[in-house]
């Protein structure tokens, strides 16, 4: 896994071939599909960090003893304060930032992982789909996977026939958009 400074989504070598605004897709569906890791639990510790770390300094600075032979932290009254406001509303700020790109990162596995058998883990993609009549009705178009054989109907797994195509085929043709010849259209 690499690690990206602006784009999570670019930790993952599947999205290589996708643009942007294909990766942006999922991870808003990683949003959606795990709020409470993406935005909760950071909301919640941000707010617990800013009550337990003042407790934890103060604590530390006048019950750990010779705590400022190793730590150079200030002795006067306004030096503990201006560290303390100012350790506090970083720690306030990281820790969340940081849970919620764990959960941005978790979100994002598992939404590449998403086409997987629920039984056996087997992956999907490349599955062909099968239908059940002649009409293109999503509730009616199932796959059933190659290992041990059951049946899902896409619509109940959250899956689009899009959803099962390699990551690899994704990608836009290198003619798209380019003119054809005329010969194609010539009777």
């Amino acid at each position: 896994m690499r690690l990206p400074f602006s784009k999570p989504y670019r930790a993952f070598a599947e999205f290589d071939g996708m643009s942007d605004a294909e990766c942006r897709m999922y991870v808003d569906r990683a949003f959606i599909h795990r709020p409470w890791l993406t935005s909760r639990v950071p909301l919640v510790l941000g707010l617990a960090m800013l009550v337990a770390w003042p407790l934890l300094v103060l604590g530390v600075m006048e019950f750990v003893p010779g705590v400022h032979d190793v730590v150079p932290l200030p002795r006067s009254a306004d030096g503990k304060a201006i560290f303390l406001v100012i350790t506090t509303v970083l720690v306030a700020v990281a820790v969340p930032l940081l849970v919620r790109d764990l959960g941005i990162y978790l979100g994002l596995k598992d939404e590449v992982h998403r086409a997987r058998c629920r039984k056996c883990r087997q992956s999907l993609l490349g599955v062909p789909i099968q239908t059940i009549g002649a009409d293109p009705d999503p509730a009616k178009q199932f796959i059933r996977c190659p290992e041990c054989g059951r049946k899902f109907v896409l619509m109940e797994l959250g899956l689009t026939p899009r959803d099962l195509v390699p990551f690899e085929q994704r990608g836009v043709p290198s003619d798209f958009g380019k003119k054809r010849p005329d010969s194609t259209w010539r009777r």
